[in-house]
């Protein structure tokens, strides 16, 4: 089965029973939260791929990981993904139920990467740009990278713009060594 499949069904269904219960704010905020202890705590990740600890044990040590965190409609969700032994597609469940609020409400997931700190005056001005040209909230994360150098990439659900330094010396690069096979090839 494709496992892509697997948590994108996982996903619809939750977002469904959470709008049924009026809960999809709340339950998408649940969902952030789990993606980030996913992505910040390793010992969590080895929970969820392990083939020793026994479902109801993991089931037992993820009630008591989010118990009091997250909305008990959440628990029971979680409780039926390692009882059906889909723990290890929790990251992608999550990830696509944020992607599918995000279509839900309209709002553009915007991802915006520079080399350095940018102040919020810019972000709120990127923020306002891409409101007018999408008709749509945003959700923009910002991110630091010095690797870019300077300039920056926008990144706007499947698009992106690249401004970056590293980008145009990338493109001078290769412009540089066609023009110089070129001139061999010619000359």
């Amino acid at each position: 089965m494709n496992y892509s499949k697997i948590a994108l069904r996982y996903s619809k269904a939750l977002l469904l029973l959470s709008k049924e219960k009026g809960l999809l704010d709340v339950i998408k905020d649940d969902m952030l939260l789990i993606q980030k202890v996913y992505k910040e705590t390793e010992d969590f990740r080895r929970l969820l791929e392990s083939k020793i600890i026994q479902t109801s044990q993991k089931q037992k040590i993820l009630a008591s990981i989010f118990r009091g965190k997250v909305n008990d409609l959440t628990i029971s969700f979680i409780n039926l993904v390692a009882k059906n032994n889909r723990e290890i597609f929790i990251s992608d469940i999550t990830r696509n139920f944020i992607d599918l609020y995000r279509k839900e409400k309209g709002i553009k997931a915007v991802t915006l990467t520079t080399a350095i700190n940018i102040d919020d005056k810019i972000k709120n001005d990127i923020i306002s740009i891409i409101k007018q040209i999408y008709n749509a909230k945003v959700d923009l994360t910002s991110i630091t990278n010095k690797d870019i150098i300077g300039g920056f990439v926008l990144q706007v659900d499947d698009k992106q713009l690249d401004a970056s330094v590293s980008n145009k010396l990338k493109e001078i690069n290769r412009e540089f060594i066609n023009t110089t096979f070129e001139y061999k090839i010619l000359g």
